[in-house]
């Protein structure tokens, strides 16, 4: 008795694993801090201070902390982060004042599905300095990514915001 082969469809499977790939990069909310308070400022202050540059944390997200002096009421802090977050591209998905924190998404652009970014602020009582830290997934595909650290670019837009004096 004959049996026919049993042949593996190559693209079918290539297809699959192509399609599972790309699933493990993918940027979602629940990846986001809850809130400002589960950020160790601390760690990214030490590292800021020591003159260390912002990290580039893998392919697929990417960080960045600054401080400022606090010349402006907490309102108008965050005015400054959604204009800076809007004018990159990015709509405000998720902005939770009580807990310090907005999270944005900018769609489709030239090496990546999607981009979300969180943006975390806290008052440090003892300076009367703002620290920010900035968070960005991607969701690519199998072609890679950039090497830009996207976290640092918004970051870098939020501290013109600040830095105007109006």
């Amino acid at each position: 008795m004959n049996l026919p082969k049993k042949t593996i469809n190559t693209p079918l499977l290539l297809f699959i694993l192509i399609c599972v790939y790309g699933c493990l990069a993918t940027a979602k909310l629940s990846d986001f801090p809850n809130s400002a308070n589960s950020i160790d400022f601390e760690k990214y202050l030490n590292e800021y201070s020591n003159g260390q540059q912002p990290n580039w944390t893998f392919e697929t997200s990417s960080e960045y902390y600054f401080e400022r002096e606090l010349k402006m009421s907490e309102a108008e802090l965050f005015n400054r982060i959604q204009k800076a977050m809007r004018y990159d591209g990015y709509k405000l998905n998720e902005i939770d004042l009580k807990n310090n924190r907005i999270i944005g998404r900018r769609g489709l652009s030239a090496n990546e599905w999607n981009a979300m970014t969180g943006v975390y602020w806290k008052e440090k009582e003892s300076t009367k300095k703002i620290q920010l830290y900035i968070i960005t997934k991607i969701t690519q595909d199998i072609t890679g990514g950039w090497t830009e650290n996207r976290a640092q670019k918004i970051g870098k837009l939020i501290e013109i915001q600040i830095d105007q004096q109006i």
